[in-house]
């Protein structure tokens, strides 16, 4: 049967792997669970060693202060090619969401959100670790956006379903 988003067994798998990326320093270009990781590396990590996306060239020289200075949409470009828009709404364990921070001139940050908006992982500032929207300024007024997995990387390992 085909799946048209992830399952809750997909969904507790992300958060998992997510969770045992805590501690993990932040370091820009890294991708090394316990080593060094950033924001857009632990996205696609956690995706990936889940078995839900696969092995993505990202690029090695992007700016890791990329909306500070300049009005981008790559950070969102790339997120684009694995994941739909969702609103706020619909938000689940598991889905992402993409910050302009306070200040930005574009969407630069992201992050896996375990209970929207009690809590989010996300690599920032020192190391992996969760956040909650509604009491850190930074997060809580900045603008956001919310993505899912697309339907066809839902259906790798998709559980059958009546």
């Amino acid at each position: 049967m085909r799946c048209r988003m992830l399952t809750q067994t997909q969904r507790e798998a992300v958060i998992t792997e997510t969770e045992s990326w805590i501690g993990t320093k932040y370091a820009g270009w890294s991708c090394v669970k316990g080593a060094g990781v950033d924001c857009g590396q632990l996205l696609w990590a956690v995706y990936h060693n889940c078995g839900l996306i696969p092995v993505v060239d990202l690029p090695k020289d992007y700016p890791l202060f990329l909306g500070q200075h300049r009005a981008s949409t790559e950070y969102v470009d790339l997120v684009l090619q694995y994941f739909r828009e969702i609103p706020e709404a619909e938000v689940q364990p598991g889905d992402l969401v993409v910050w302009r921070l306070i200040g930005s001139k574009s969407y630069c940050h992201g992050a896996i959100i375990k209970s929207w908006p009690d809590c989010f992982i996300h690599a920032f500032n020192t190391s992996v670790r969760a956040g909650n929207a509604k009491s850190r300024l930074r997060f809580l007024k900045s603008e956001k956006l919310f993505f899912s997995l697309k339907d066809e990387f839902c259906m790798t390992n998709c559980e059958a379903s009546s």
